[in-house]
């Protein structure tokens, strides 16, 4: 598949977020090239009057001043050095960062400020970055979750395309793991009638925790009205019998499962959970060294 890269300069490189477990976000891309049916970042690009379908995975916008901007914004006196989530959006590391380098320029301008991040992937290109990484994590700390929704390899050929294959994804668990880097999993999102069986679950459980995943985070699909519109058309096409049960978990304009739904999931994988038995949560990993406790004065 041919990718349009469009250079843009962004503003600010650091987004502030809420109701999300960060507060902050970076992301050197707009677009992925991915080509996930389900990413809930392709509602963003009709902010750019494109459309979330074909457009988002055919235009790549590239934020070229993102590590200058960045560099500026982790020298300026308010910061604090909270954790950054890198690629919450769209894949730092998708093709076109092998060529243009912007998420190594970010990483390279976190470890100058000894600045932390939680960085998302799905893409094996990061182990370009594990000697950098190291260093980050040792300056200022870093936690890898690698996204592997899927197990299935077939299925995931299906519903993500542009993705290297789980096998592969599950070996760079493993390869950051060795490097001593704080790896986990992600299972996100989880699609009904798909992936959420109990079997499906511990597949990806048990094959993190073989690869020394220190966790495996389940969460359940959400569908905004692009990436719903993207993710129905494919369904009618490839999955036709589940149409009825995605109607009736999301209908209208309605975005997540019923709640109940959620619950009943996290229920389920923590029991498969406690099957599996522990991650590698006890393996040592590197980190920052902590900081030196204050001695009282003497009276």
């Amino acid at each position: 598949m041919r990718v349009d890269v469009r250079p843009i300069e962004c503003r600010s490189a650091l987004n502030r977020v809420r109701g999300m477990p960060f507060a902050w976000s970076l992301n050197p891309y707009r677009g992925c090239s991915h080509a996930c049916w389900y990413c809930y970042a392709r509602q963003t690009h009709t902010y750019f009057d494109l459309d979330g379908g074909r457009d988002f995975e055919r235009v790549v916008f590239a934020k070229v001043n993102v590590a200058e901007r960045l560099r500026a914004q982790l020298r300026s006196t308010p910061w604090k050095r909270e954790t950054v989530a890198v690629g919450a959006a769209t894949d730092p590391y998708q093709p076109v960062e092998g060529r243009l380098k912007l998420t190594l320029a970010c990483l390279r301008e976190f470890l100058a400020a000894r600045s932390p991040i939680g960085l998302i992937t799905k893409s094996t290109l990061v182990r370009r970055d594990g000697d950098l990484l190291q260093d980050l994590a040792r300056a200022g700390g870093v936690t890898v979750t690698v996204s592997i929704p899927i197990a299935d390899a077939n299925l995931s050929r299906r519903i993500e395309p542009g993705t290297p294959p789980p096998d592969e994804r599950f070996r760079l668990v493993a390869e950051l793991a060795r490097l001593n880097l704080d790896v986990g999993v992600n299972m996100a999102p989880v699609l009904p009638g798909l992936t959420d069986s109990n079997a499906a679950i511990e597949e990806v459980m048990r094959r993190a925790r073989d690869h020394g995943a220190r966790r495996v985070g389940v969460v359940m699909l959400h569908l905004d009205n692009e990436p719903k519109r993207w993710f129905m058309h494919h369904l009618r096409r490839y999955f036709p019998h589940l149409e009825p049960l995605y109607s009736g978990l999301y209908p209208g304009e309605t975005r997540y499962a019923d709640q109940s739904v959620s619950n009943e999931l996290h229920a389920r994988a923590q029991r498969v959970r406690e099957t599996v038995g522990a991650m590698g949560d006890s393996l040592p990993v590197l980190g920052p060294p902590p900081t030196p406790a204050q001695l009282a004065l003497a009276l």
